[in-house]
């Protein structure tokens, strides 16, 4: 087996102190991927010593307080030079939100896998019927792609461009050279400007490397949906289990407090979680 890349995990923080969810997912994160260096990224000046004695495998990087005043405030800071380059030492990192949750440790098998961004499929609202239907849907997805096709107020994207993309950041898989060389080459910086001002979420940064940075030519390794759900689920998590991963619990899930909880509850209680 080929020796794993260097990979981190990443927490962003903004508070001193954890909800009984956010206290769930931190435990869950520190058991099952604590023999990774685990980062929490927070704001100068924030008192992190409460979370740090709890959790003492922790460590701190430290970022200006204007990158977590506010969801726009932390695309800037995903969108940035500066957050790469603080862990460049690495050559993956894992973004773990508070609001993630792993199941398995499969962190260093996706770093061999050679991706450049990993994370949740939207996954859309009905699956395919038949190659013929996926097809047809995959062209008219490319063709809104390239056109850059908008709704009606001439600012939000059309649906069908982020359905079945990948994928969300929130538990994120991110090959830190690929970024770099993408927010310096120039290639995007025209579009940096509208997902670092725009307040609506199809510009968040996921958004950006997910979708924006490959829309005319594949300069990130991003996989297929069907590949990115067993990394992550965060959709209809249910039906992606079940129809796509044939009832094998994906690497992590995103949102499972506001996905198909109910779903979530019997499986969390496995792992020794109630919610």
């Amino acid at each position: 087996m080929s020796e794993s890349p260097a990979v981190c995990v990443v927490i962003p923080v903004y508070k001193s102190t954890l909800t009984d969810y956010e206290r769930i997912s931190l435990t869950q994160c520190t058991r099952i991927l604590g023999h990774y260096p685990l980062f929490v990224a927070a704001p100068m000046g924030l008192d992190v010593s409460e979370l740090v004695q709890e959790f003492p495998a922790l460590q701190v990087k430290r970022f200006g307080p204007a990158f977590f005043a506010d969801v726009q405030a932390y695309n800037r800071l995903m969108l940035s030079e500066t957050f790469y380059r603080a862990f460049a030492g690495f050559e993956y990192l894992l973004i773990h939100q508070l609001d993630a949750f792993v199941f398995t440790d499969d962190l260093a098998d996706w770093c061999r896998r050679g991706y450049d961004y990993v994370g949740a499929p939207w996954l859309r609202d009905i699956d395919f019927r038949s190659k013929t239907d996926e097809l047809v849907f995959n062209a008219k997805k490319q063709a809104a792609i390239w056109l850059d096709l908008k709704k009606p107020d001439g600012i939000t994207p059309r649906e069908i461009i982020g359905q079945n993309s990948v994928g969300n950041g929130g538990l994120s898989l991110r090959r830190i050279p690929a970024f770099l060389t993408v927010l310096t080459s120039g290639v995007a910086n025209q579009k940096l400007a509208t997902y670092t001002k725009n307040q609506t979420h199809q510009y968040n940064e996921d958004v950006f490397w997910g979708i924006e940075v490959n829309r005319y030519w594949p300069r990130l390794r991003v996989p297929d949906f069907r590949i990115a759900l067993h990394f992550a689920v965060e959709f209809y998590p249910e039906r992606a289990i079940k129809t796509y991963n044939q009832g094998q619990l994906p690497f992590g899930c995103h949102a499972w407090d506001i996905h198909e909880t109910d779903f979530w509850r019997t499986i969390f209680t496995c792992f020794g979680y109630n919610i």
